[in-house]
């Protein structure tokens, strides 16, 4: 039994990188639009859903603090999925890298953001199976038929899927915070 400030602990670190990402991508999807743009659709939401998460994050340590101290095997068995996580975060930046050079290479390099949000998308799947966390299932699924689906669309004219690939991304990482902050909230509320 996974113990519920580790769980809220995970809630808030995934939610902070998911914010943050979530950000990264809405930038794709603006595509240098002004500063009030950038302001208004990408610093105000990213912030908002980062401060909650920290929030998050804190609330697992006051849980922590009422709990019994971990246990030698509940210390390895964090241990092991901080590495496996890990791994899985070095294979998709390894993955993007190998892609966007292949793409670049082959004289394709209007693939590259939907080829990378696919990617992003599949990186899902395996982090669903470590956490036990189906939500992610559901995000790596929109996220990969998502971009298939708007580069196959445009895939005459695949400079313009780009925002639409950021756009798709960005909300559904931002879809998926949202559900970890409510999720989180009705846990610590059982705590």
């Amino acid at each position: 039994m996974i113990k519920a400030s580790d769980q809220l602990k995970g809630m808030g670190i995934g939610s902070l990188f998911l914010s943050l990402f979530g950000g990264v991508w809405m930038l794709v999807a603006l595509d240098a639009q002004t500063l009030l743009w950038v302001a208004t659709c990408v610093l105000l939401p990213t912030s908002l859903l980062a401060l909650r998460a920290i929030g998050v994050i804190i609330s697992s340590r006051e849980v922590r603090a009422r709990e019994p101290e971990a246990t030698p095997e509940e210390r390895a068995r964090a241990r092991a999925i901080g590495r496996q996580f890990s791994w899985i975060f070095l294979i998709e930046f390894g993955v993007i890298a190998a892609v966007a050079n292949w793409l670049s290479s082959t004289g394709r390099p209007d693939w590259i953001v939907p080829a990378v949000g696919i990617v992003v998308g599949l990186h899902f799947l395996p982090l669903a199976r470590l956490f036990r966390y189906p939500l992610y299932y559901w995000t790596g699924g929109f996220e990969v038929v998502a971009c298939a689906l708007i580069a196959w669309l445009l895939r005459a004219h695949l400079q313009a899927a780009d925002p639409l690939v950021g756009l798709a991304m960005a909300l559904s990482l931002w879809i998926t915070v949202l559900v970890l902050l409510v999720q989180a909230r009705w846990l610590r509320a059982r705590v």
